[in-house]
């Protein structure tokens, strides 16, 4: 945890102001925008919740499409996209950390393999649900108690499980990892390709920076040469 000091910093700070409308209210101060989504997952609904959540607003704009809606939904998700990426995941996002935090836990851990690999692609299945029409998915009926529940379970053996195979919007974000203006980078001259960036990552990546990457800097302190960084890679 001290290694990841910043990283955690960041990531308790975005969960308090994300979530900063019981102090706000003390302070007799109305600070919600729930017409405006967060980059990370934070349920809108919640009562501390300072704006909406990208999926609940993404819902709004697929079933009652409104225009200044889906501009301010999707135009700050793409663009958080292309400065971030899935460094989002990583530093902003308050459900990432929280799976986190449960994997620091001293429980017996299943380590990334080629199941897990695989299974890192049905992100992209919940993606393309979510995009398509909602009416065909009646989502109201679930319990989401049990459904938090059992992922809660799951992020004591799996490092953030939600994120590496089910997160939609974790999905939306690695499409524009490769090109985010930000993110982690190599230099090439240093490298000696030993791979042991690739084995200290505990996401499903196999190269540095590549889809599921979400800069947590693992690789960077595992490298023995110095040879990656985190920072504009243009």
């Amino acid at each position: 945890m001290v290694k990841d000091f910043k990283r955690w910093t960041t990531q308790l700070a975005a969960t308090v102001l994300y979530n900063g409308r019981g102090a706000a209210n003390l302070l007799g101060a109305d600070m919600t925008w729930k017409n405006v989504c967060l980059p990370g997952v934070n349920c809108g609904y919640c009562r501390y919740a300072e704006a909406g959540c990208p999926w609940g607003l993404t819902q709004h704009t697929l079933t009652g499409f409104t225009l200044p809606l889906g501009w301010r939904v999707w135009g700050l998700l793409i663009l958080c996209a292309l400065f971030l990426g899935r460094m989002i995941c990583g530093w902003l996002c308050p459900f990432g950390w929280a799976q986190e935090l449960l994997d620091k836990l001293p429980m017996l851990k299943l380590s990334k393999n080629k199941i897990t690999y695989y299974l890192s692609y049905f992100k992209y299945v919940v993606l393309l649900l979510l995009a398509c029409d909602l009416y065909f998915f009646d989502l109201h009926g679930l319990d989401w108690r049990w459904i938090i529940g059992l992922l809660a379970a799951a992020a004591l053996f799996i490092y953030r499980p939600f994120c590496r195979f089910f997160c939609p919007l974790g999905a939306f974000y690695s499409l524009f990892n490769r090109i985010a203006v930000f993110g982690m980078q190599v230099d090439q001259r240093k490298c000696t390709a030993c791979q042991n960036c690739v084995r200290s990552c505990l996401m499903d990546c196999k190269r540095v920076g590549d889809r599921e990457c979400i800069a947590c800097g693992k690789c960077r302190r595992a490298c023995p040469t110095e040879a990656i960084s985190l920072g504009c890679k243009y």
